[in-house]
């Protein structure tokens, strides 16, 4: 069970360099700020020889939508792509802004003798599950898209 929103894997893929570039970018688009048509592909960014930056297309609006960087290492019989899964840094400086702000206001103001515990419990638990739901949308994403990204790689799909 991972805590941080960090997760770095290696795929192997048994082709050279130019294959796997290939397949990744049939299934890469540029950025686009307005999409117009549902017919896009399952990822928009760069690639380039070296490697890529990409983030997954959705329909919905979700903030913890990982951003995924890639690195490749071409090697004499296969390919090793090496992959960062992370959350984005504003979404991280935004979680902790309004945690810090969180604790340091409404801490204060909810332990004193005069608070109801019931009302206490609720403030205290309302950063534990704003962070949980957090970490639930974070990690279902990683998940999907490592799997969906394993499978590109590979040439499963």
């Amino acid at each position: 069970m991972k805590i941080l929103p960090y997760d770095s894997f290696t795929v192997t893929a048994p082709e050279p360099l130019p294959i796997v570039v290939q397949r990744l970018s049939a299934n890469i688009e540029p950025r686009q700020a307005f999409r117009f048509s549902r017919q896009h592909t399952l990822y928009q960014g760069t690639i380039s020889d070296d490697g890529f930056q990409i983030m997954r297309i959705i329909n919905y609006r979700n903030l913890f939508l990982p951003m995924i960087r890639g690195r490749f290492e071409a090697q004499p019989r296969q390919t090793l792509v090496h992959i960062q899964i992370s959350v984005n840094n504003v979404v991280m400086a935004f979680l902790g802004l309004w945690l810090f702000i969180w604790c340091n206001t409404v801490s204060p103001i909810t332990f004193t003798d005069e608070t109801p515990r019931f009302v206490a419990a609720l403030f205290v638990a309302m950063p534990i599950l704003i962070v949980l739901i957090f970490w639930i949308a974070f990690w279902s994403e990683a998940n999907r898209s490592r799997a969906e990204l394993t499978k590109i790689i590979q040439g499963q799909v």
